[in-house]
């Protein structure tokens, strides 16, 4: 499907969570709490695409928090911005450190993914996606092969372990309805095929 957030596929769905990838960054996802992942620095020197346009959507704030170290980029670090400008398309956004570039692998996305949506669940939304940000910060294709396997588990750790604490009675039943993914335009297709082999062979 398509609208004016650009192209949607669905993919799935894991623990009665709808899973959509798009072809949206961090400033255009279209709802309740956008997460995008943050090296601390760029491979390339500078952010590009997707990356690029959400430090430009928040007037260069970003970048000018993680030089200032109010968010260095380390692996699993947070930093919620509950009031975005009007040129974030979401209600709030979440910035997930994925650490130094160097030595690094998609292995680390699960992680990333995982505080994402512990964050998501804990914060009630019914909806968020999760920009990966690693061609935007300069990571060749090879660099990234294989990046939609440890996302989805990633989400599906965070998912199991609420519909674990449920029963127990330490967590309210999640309300969060709808999981996307983010990815460039000219990778959409592709991307929502890996998604869907990979969620047919994870399963639920």
């Amino acid at each position: 499907m398509s609208g004016s957030g650009g192209v949607v596929h669905n993919v799935g769905s894991a623990f009665d969570v709808t899973l959509d990838v798009a072809a949206w960054d961090g400033a255009g996802a279209q709802v309740d709490l956008s997460c995008a992942a943050m090296f601390s620095e760029e491979p390339a020197g500078a952010p590009t695409g997707g990356l690029a346009h959400l430090d430009a959507a928040l007037g260069g704030r970003l970048l000018e928090l993680r030089r200032e170290g109010h968010f260095t980029g380390a692996p699993g670090e947070c930093l919620l911005i509950s009031q975005p400008p009007e040129t974030v398309a979401a209600k709030a956004l979440l910035v997930v450190g994925l650490g130094h570039p160097q030595g690094w692998t998609p292995l680390h996305l699960r992680e990333a993914v995982r505080s994402a949506a512990t964050f998501a669940l804990a914060l009630g939304v019914r909806s968020a996606a999760f920009a990966p940000g690693m061609r935007d910060s300069g990571l060749s294709a090879d660099g990234t092969a294989g990046a939609p396997a440890h996302m989805i588990a990633g989400l599906a750790a965070a998912l199991a372990t609420r519909h674990r604490l449920v029963p127990m009675g330490l967590a309210p039943a999640p309300v969060l309805e709808r999981w996307v993914f983010d990815v460039g335009a000219e990778r959409l297709e592709a991307a929502a095929r890996e998604f869907r082999e990979q969620l047919r062979g994870q399963g639920d």
